[in-house]
C-alpha cells in the first residue's frame, strides 16, 4: 500500500513521540498545536495495558491538527477497531491503515500504520516512510500469533520480512523505518539500544523481520537514512541508560521511548519527544524536551 503524504518546503520536521504508556494530556495538544511538524509519529504503546487507557489517549491525540501516524505497540492489540475509529474518528479494518491528505482547514487525519508506506517530498527529495511490523514485543519469536494472523495474515516472522521487504522494493530511493520494536543486530547487553534488560543473560531483542528488511533495502542499492522506533525503555531495569541515537553504516537509529516521558525536572516540568529534520541534504535527529511552566 503506497498512500503519500507532501511536503514541498525546503525542510520537513517530523516529530516522534515514544512509547506514552498513559503521559499525555492536553498540555501536550497544546504544546504539539504551537510545534512546527510536518508530521507526527507515535512509537505505541498508547495506555497503560489497558483498553480503556489506550482509548482515552487515542481519544486525546485525535484532537491534534498535524498529518499523524500511530504504531500499535505490544500494550495496543485489546479491540483495535475501536483504537482507529477513535483516532481517525471513523470506523472498519478497512481504515486501519489509511492516511490521505486535506487542506489546511480541514482536521488533519490520524491513522494507525504498519506494513505501509508513506512518502514525503523535501523539495526535490522523495522519501518512503515503511511501518514496519505492529504490536512487536520484540525477540526471536512473532508475538501475538492468533491475532496477526487473524488482523495481518502473518503467520511468522518470515512473512512479516516479507512482507516488509515488497514495501521496500516499492520504495523510493531514500527509506526511513518506523516501528514499535527497533531491529536485531545493535547489541546483546542489557544497555544496548534494544538490548534485554529483563533475562539474566541479556541477549539482542530487535526484530529480526525488521532487521533482514533494512539489510534487503541496501542490498538493493536503496539507503536507509533513518530506523525510528520506542519499546525498549531508555533507562534498563538495572538503572542503566541506553542510547537513544546512534548511527550504523550512514543510518541513524533513534530509540524514542523515554519512559515516563514527562518528567519532574529540577525547575520545571517536561515533556520528551524526539525532532528529525530532514532538508534536500541532510537529516538531524536531536531530543526535545518541552517545559510545562516555562514556555
Amino acid at each position: 500500500m503506497n498512500i503519500p503524504t507532501t511536503c514541498s518546503g525546503e525542510l520537513f520536521q517530523f516529530g516522534i513521540i515514544g512509547d506514552l504508556h498513559s503521559h499525555w494530556d492536553h498540555v501536550d495538544l497544546r504544546q504539539f498545536a504551537s510545534a512546527d511538524y510536518d508530521l507526527l509519529f507515535f512509537t505505541g504503546d498508547l495506555g497503560g495495558g489497558s483498553q480503556d487507557s489506550s482509548l482515552k489517549m487515542a481519544r486525546s491525540m485525535a484532537q491534534l491538527s498535524q498529518p499523524t501516524l500511530v504504531m500499535p505497540g505490544n500494550n495496543d492489540t485489546d479491540d483495535i477497531v475501536r483504537l482507529a475509529a477513535e483516532l481517525a474518528h471513523q470506523r472498519g479494518l478497512n481504515q486501519l491503515l489509511s492516511l490521505t491528505s486535506s487542506s489546511a482547514t480541514q482536521r488533519q487525519p490520524i491513522s494507525l500504520c504498519g506494513y505501509s508506506e508513506h512518502r514525503i517530498q523535501v523539495g526535490n527529495r522523495v522519501i518512503s516512510l515503511i511501518a514496519a511490523r505492529p504490536h512487536s514485543m520484540g525477540g526471536p519469536n512473532l508475538s501475538f500469533p492468533e491475532f496477526m494472523a487473524a488482523s495481518y495474515a502473518i503467520t511468522s516472522l518470515q512473512e512479516s520480512a516479507s512482507r516488509i521487504k515488497q514495501l521496500v522494493e516499492q520504495a523510493a530511493d531514500e527509506i526511513i523505518f518506523l516501528s514499535h520494536n527497533g531491529p536485531k543486530g545493535l547489541g546483546e547487553m542489557e544497555h544496548d539500544m534494544w538490548g534485554c534488560d529483563f533475562k539474566a543473560d541479556g541477549g539482542d531483542w530487535g526484530d529480526p523481520d525488521l532487521a533482514l528488511a533494512i539489510s534487503h533495502a541496501k542490498s538493493s542499492g536503496k539507503q536507509v537514512l533513518a530506523v525510528v522506533a520506542g519499546h525498549m525503555h531508555l533507562r534498563t531495569k538495572q538503572g542503566l541508560e541506553r542510547p537513544w541515537l546512534k548511527s550504523v553504516d550512514e543510518t541513524v537509529y533513534v530509540n524514542a521511548a523515554r519512559v515516563p516521558r514527562i518528567f519532574s525536572g529540577s525547575d520545571d516540568v517536561y515533556r520528551h519527544h524526539v525532532r528529525l529534520t530532514i532538508s534536500e541534504t541532510e537529516l538531524i535527529a536531536e531530543e526535545v524536551l518541552v517545559p510545562e511552566y516555562g514556555e
